[in-house]
């Protein structure tokens, strides 16, 4: 059986993140894994053949079912991660839409919400447990929160 996972994907690294201690309480979850974008930005042109060959060549050690995205420029990337994984839904955490600033930031928050299973709201004041009680909820729905123990070293060495 392989088990469902919850991809984030983070808009910088974790420790400038400034919705951090959101991500980290998603992230005590084991079967929640973290994807922190490149230290290198992909120029606009190429953007979505890059993401398109990235979420090809990730290997996860086991199923997406629910892509967080935080920014809307990780989009292409949750756009293509969801083309390659059709059972997972999209939720898109939407800044402050004056922080987008950028023309295409904004057409890709438009394209986010448009295609997102839920568009939600994190606060740097609001409590992440409480704000992040209804997604565990569908977390346990989609079977990423589950029982049985989520060892994925242990399944990849079984199969070497």
């Amino acid at each position: 059986m392989t088990d469902s996972l919850a991809i984030l994907l983070l808009p910088c690294r974790l420790e400038d993140f400034a919705l951090a201690a959101h991500a980290r309480d998603l992230l005590e979850i084991p079967r929640v894994l973290a994807l922190e974008p490149s230290r290198i930005r992909t120029p606009a042109s190429l953007r979505e053949a890059a993401s398109a060959r990235q979420a090809r060549r990730l290997r996860f050690q086991g199923e997406p079912r629910a892509v967080v995205l935080y920014h809307p420029r990780q989009y292409p990337l949750a756009r293509a991660l969801l083309a390659v994984h059709e059972e997972a839904e999209l939720w898109y955490f939407q800044p402050d839409h004056e922080s987008l600033g950028e023309e295409d930031l904004i057409g890709l928050d438009e394209l986010a919400r448009a295609r997102a299973t839920r568009v939600l709201v994190a606060t740097l004041a609001g409590d992440p447990r409480a704000e992040n009680q209804p997604l565990r909820a569908r977390l346990v729905e989609l079977e990423v929160i589950s029982h049985r123990p989520y060892l994925p070293t242990a399944r990849s060495a079984r199969f070497a």
